[in-house]
């Protein structure tokens, strides 16, 4: 097959990058050159009009996937209705309807999440799922210590333990010693599952830039790893603990360079520890700061290039969120929309039969090059000020910049949303939502300790989990917020 390529170029010259540029002078008929064809990232990355540079080709190996069953990604999907009952009904449907992974969101107030407290309530909305065939994550977050504990006290003595695979979801802050804790038990405990989450998706949301966000990754990474090797984890047990998670949004392309570089940075950081394996896990989900509560409908085009983007980037877990996300709690056809964003990439346009399809491409091999260098240096900026704990008022300030960069451009309409500054119309039919339902939390006891095995043993007594969150750091924004404040 390579052979009969070749042959078929064989006898065509190869133009020169003065032959296109002399060309591209005619058609312009003596518009600017830069104005009007060069475009450059959010992080000042030339993105075009031409690459001839051969760049080096970027091949990864992707670690191996538990209960993929075939399939080249799990489909995985969001429980996030604070009602247990219809939490499980979620679910159930999720599965029947081709997902393949679940991500609980679990908030005792039911506020943001499902409302779990205790073993009956988790019990009830697993009821019915094969765990020993549904990987199973929790949403990350750094409130789920005690979330990890009550999973852990559910299957710890399950005798389908080995074919049960978790990610405990936990975002590591302050308290090393619940980290230490949590990953001590998983280590002992269920070694095959993710007990630490390095969750950048957190500062997309509050307007990262691509670069910013593989640098918040590593910065997460480092601080945790070296955390655990101060208490004499070595470091080939220490990796294999985490997972990352990392936001997907509109621009398809640019979101397969930003995971391909995710990877990239990932083994680089990995190998400078002395990691044996230095490859990563790698789970997606769809931009919240993306979606417009303006046009509704018009997310389902952000989806799907946000969709795409992650399966050809090579993520291991996609979440594709309902595409009224930002209206409310989502029906059976939003759901069943999410589902199917990722289905019909799947299994009608067989996205999953290559890996790593931008491999060779010199666009995306170059961008990928490039974000990776930009990352690495923000991440090297973030570690000469002291590391990410020090740091994280600093990168706020620097997301803050990027995102008021990027709303100025969006004001002006320099760049273009459709549904909200391109392609509007006054009366957008109305998406449904579901109401959200009023939730009264148990009231009881609740954990009341910061040992992992503590907490566990609390849980088998019939304690709760704790009603009192932590507060964001990061605050969440989204694209289209300004505009839809002078048009209400």
């Amino acid at each position: 097959m390579t052979d009969h390529i070749l042959d078929l170029a064989d006898g065509f010259t190869c133009g020169t990058e003065a032959q296109w540029r002399a060309l591209t002078d005619k058609a312009l008929r003596g518009a600017d050159y830069d104005e009007t064809l060069v475009r450059y990232t959010e992080d000042g990355i030339q993105c075009g009009p031409l690459f001839t540079d051969a760049p080096k080709s970027t091949r990864f190996d992707k670690v191996e996937i538990p209960q993929l069953a075939g399939r080249a990604w799990h489909i995985t999907t969001e429980i996030d209705h604070p009602d247990i009952a219809h939490a499980n009904k979620d679910l159930l449907a999720d599965l029947e309807g081709g997902a393949s992974a679940i991500a609980l969101r679990i908030d005792p107030s039911g506020k943001r999440g499902i409302a779990v407290r205790d073993r009956s309530d988790l019990q009830r909305l697993l009821s019915g799922v094969m765990t020993n065939l549904v990987p199973l994550s929790l949403v990350p977050s750094t409130d789920n210590f005690y979330g990890a504990a009550l999973l852990a006290e559910y299957f710890k003595n399950n005798s389908q333990l080995k074919d049960i695979h978790m990610s405990l979801g936990y975002v590591p802050h302050k308290n090393v010693k619940l980290l230490v804790d949590l990953a001590q038990w998983v280590k002992a405990h269920a070694p095959h599952w993710k007990a630490v989450s390095i969750d950048a998706r957190t500062v997309h949301e509050a307007g990262a830039s691509p670069a910013q966000e593989l640098a918040a990754m590593l910065a997460q990474a480092v601080q945790t790893v070296r955390n655990l090797q101060n208490q004499r984890f070595d470091i080939d047990n220490i990796f294999p603990l985490m997972d990352i998670h990392l936001s997907s949004d509109q621009d398809g392309h640019m979101g397969i360079v930003k995971f391909r570089a995710a990877r990239l940075v990932w083994a680089q950081m990995a190998e400078s520890f002395g990691a044996s394996d230095t490859r990563c896990t790698m789970r997606v989900t769809s931009s919240r700061r993306m979606m417009s509560k303006m046009d509704p409908w018009s997310n389902m085009l952000r989806l799907g290039g946000a969709t795409f983007g992650a399966v050809c980037g090579g993520a291991d877990y996609i979440t594709t969120l309902p595409f009224t996300q930002p209206l409310g709690l989502a029906t059976p056809f939003a759901r069943r929309s999410a589902r199917n964003q990722q289905l019909l990439l799947m299994e009608e346009s067989h996205l999953g039969q290559v890996s790593d399809p931008a491999s060779g491409s010199y666009t995306h091999e170059t961008l990928t090059h490039a974000l990776a260098k930009s990352a690495w240096g923000i991440f090297q900026e973030i570690e000469s000020r002291g590391g990410w704990a020090e740091t994280r008022s600093w990168f706020k300030d620097q997301i803050t910049a990027a995102h008021k960069t990027r709303m100025t451009k969006i004001g002006n309409g320099e760049t273009l949303l459709v549904g909200v500054n391109q392609f509007t119309k006054p009366d957008v039919r109305k998406a449904e939502i579901l109401s959200r339902p009023k939730i009264l939390p148990k009231s009881g006891a609740e954990i009341n300790t910061d040992d992992f095995a503590g907490a566990i043993s609390q849980i088998s007594e019939g304690k709760l989990l704790p009603l009192k969150r932590q507060e964001n750091p990061f605050k969440p924004v989204r694209l289209s917020e300004e505009i839809e404040r002078q048009t209400s």
